[in-house]
């Protein structure tokens, strides 16, 4: 009789586990769809990203200017580690005919590695030259993109003055 007893209270017990049901997976649906939502708000829009590029590519000016390469070195990986968040959170920006996934790096490479290259050898002439093209890139890219208006070139005028650049 034990025995009989424990074998219904086990068929019972397994006809109450809970299956997953529909209401479940509409819970988890949209629990997933409100995350999303968050994460796509909580990312930086594209024009933050490219503004903190400008600053980074002015600290760099700066570096390269007082010959302080460590520093020189650290806003050019800031730089990269930028343009990288960008393709990101971008691969496909609006109605730009090449995704960002191939315009940033066929825009930008070649400079950047020549103003690795410069940073390097520590040499202020071929520093100034390759941040001259690494600026050209950045405009041809913003071309590219369909923002002609966005030009990049070296400052002009007293900027961060609240950093010591001098190494």
């Amino acid at each position: 009789m034990n025995r009989i007893l424990i074998v219904l209270v086990l068929i019972s017990l397994a006809g109450c586990k809970q299956q997953p049901s529909m209401n479940s997976d509409a819970a988890l649906e949209a629990k997933v769809s409100a995350l999303e939502s968050a994460v796509d708000e909580a990312k930086p829009g594209l024009g933050e990203i490219m503004g903190v590029i400008q600053q980074h590519h002015t600290k760099l000016y700066y570096a390269g200017m007082k010959a302080n390469w460590p520093l020189a070195n650290y806003e050019l990986g800031e730089i990269q580690e930028s343009l990288d968040a960008a393709v990101k959170f971008y691969p496909k920006f609006k109605e730009v005919p090449v995704p960002l996934t191939e315009l940033v790096p066929t825009m930008t490479k070649a400079s950047l590695a020549q103003m690795h290259e410069s940073i390097e050898r520590k040499d202020k002439k071929s520093f100034f030259q390759a941040y001259g093209v690494l600026s050209k890139s950045c405009s041809n890219c913003h071309v590219a993109a369909d923002h002609p208006f966005v030009k990049i070139k070296a400052p002009t005028e007293a900027m961060f003055s609240d950093q010591e650049f001098a190494p």
